[in-house]
Order: structure tokens, then C-alpha cells, then sequence
């Protein structure tokens, strides 16, 4: 089977490199709905799986006009508790935000989620869509998620570092997956990344890599 992992475009806190997560839905920026447009995605015989959250929703619905998505709760973003709606510089010196840089930004979130929880929340899901395309015989799925999600099963995927995988608006991961009988996913044979991305320059994309002081809205 082939995955698609594709991050939601643009939004008001992108552009303001706000903690936006779970707790935060909001919509495209008009600038992001008319870049979605310019990406061309194949869509043969396939399945598309969308967090719930109101920037994945308008994004499935530019970048796959009138084909109906499989709601999935567990693909929303991480929530950043007491961070949310906020960025570094808002955040910069409270304790509760320097503790969790000092951990590596992989400790819970007073109010919010830790990498760990976040990533069995998002990986149960992942595996439950798998299996759903699985039973319905389709080899291509579409999932558009959240930058964090997008980490989330990456890393489980591969066993490689969380912050290696975060990918740019409109851009994600391409996966090639091997499932059983069941639809239970057993190995991950071939990566390689999405390039849609909304920043992609002329010569590819190569996505930056990531801190917990730069923009968490995913």
C-alpha cells in the first residue's frame, strides 16, 4: 500500500509561529487556499483519511474536490495545553515553558499532551485507517493531517528521531507500506518525501530541521 502524508496549508497562526494545535481550529488563510490549487496529486483508485480539524478539512477539500473523506479523530493535531495560541516569544521566560525546553520539548504540556502520548495517540490511528483501506482492497491512501502527525508516524514508522520529519505546508511523506492479512501494518519498506510543499524551492524540497523554539502550529 501507498500512504500519503500530506500537512494542511497555511494559516494565521503559521504565519504568526503560534503553538496552534488541538486546542486552536482554525481556517486557511486565503493565501493558503489559493497555493493549494497549484498542487497536482495522482488519484487513482484510493481512500482519503482527514483529521477532524478545520485546516485539514478545507485542505482535503481544495486538494481533492468532491471526494468524500473518512473523518479520523485521532489524526488531530498534538494539543499544547497553556502554550496554545501562543508563540516563543510570548512564552519566553515563564517556567512551566523553560522546563519543557529544557526536556527537549518532550515532556507534558501543562494542560496538553507529551511527544509520547501524542505519538500512540496518532500511531492507533494511522493503524486503524490502514487497516480500513486494507479491508476495502484500496493501494493508495491520502491522509491529510498536521505537521506534528506527520512526525508522529514518521518517527513510529522508522524509529528515527521525532523533529527530523517536519515537513511544510502542503508538502509530507510518501510511504510504502507492507500490511497483513488483517491490514495491520508490518513494515515500512521505502520512503520518500512529499513534494507539494507550499515553500518548496526551485531546486526541491529540503525540509529544515526542526526545534521546539521554532512554530508549532501544525
Amino acid at each position: 500500500m501507498k500512504c500519503y502524508l500530506i500537512r494542511h496549508g497555511i494559516t494565521e497562526g503559521n504565519k504568526a509561529l503560534h503553538f496552534n494545535g488541538s486546542g486552536t481550529d482554525e481556517p486557511l488563510t486565503e493565501q493558503g487556499k489559493e497555493a493549494l490549487k497549484e498542487i497536482e496529486v495522482a488519484e487513482p483508485e484510493s481512500m482519503l483519511f482527514v483529521s477532524p480539524m478545520k485546516r485539514a478539512r478545507e485542505t482535503a477539500a481544495i486538494m481533492f474536490p468532491g471526494k468524500r473523506p473518512a473523518i479520523i479523530d485521532g489524526l488531530r493535531e498534538m494539543h499544547f495545553g497553556i502554550f496554545e495560541g501562543k508563540n516563543h516569544s510570548m512564552l519566553d521566560g515563564e517556567p512551566e515553558y523553560q522546563a519543557w525546553l529544557d526536556s527537549g520539548g518532550v515532556s507534558k504540556i501543562p494542560g496538553g499532551e507529551s511527544i509520547g502520548s501524542f505519538r500512540d495517540r496518532v500511531w492507533k490511528a494511522f493503524a486503524e485507517a490502514i487497516a480500513m483501506a486494507a479491508r476495502e482492497g484500496t493501494d493508495t491512501v491520502y491522509m491529510v493531517v498536521h505537521g506534528g502527525t506527520i512526525m508522529a508516524v514518521m518517527s513510529s514508522l522508522t524509529g528515527e528521531d521525532y523533529f527530523a520529519f517536519n515537513a511544510p505546508n502542503g508538502a509530507g511523506y510518501i510511504i510504502d507500506l507492507e500490511t497483513d492479512d488483517a491490514g495491520n501494518v508490518t513494515a515500512a519498506t521505502t520512503y520518500d518525501r512529499f513534494c507539494g510543499g507550499l515553500r518548496a524551492g526551485s531546486d526541491g524540497w529540503r525540509p529544515p530541521r526542526y526545534t521546539p523554539s521554532d512554530s508549532m502550529d501544525r
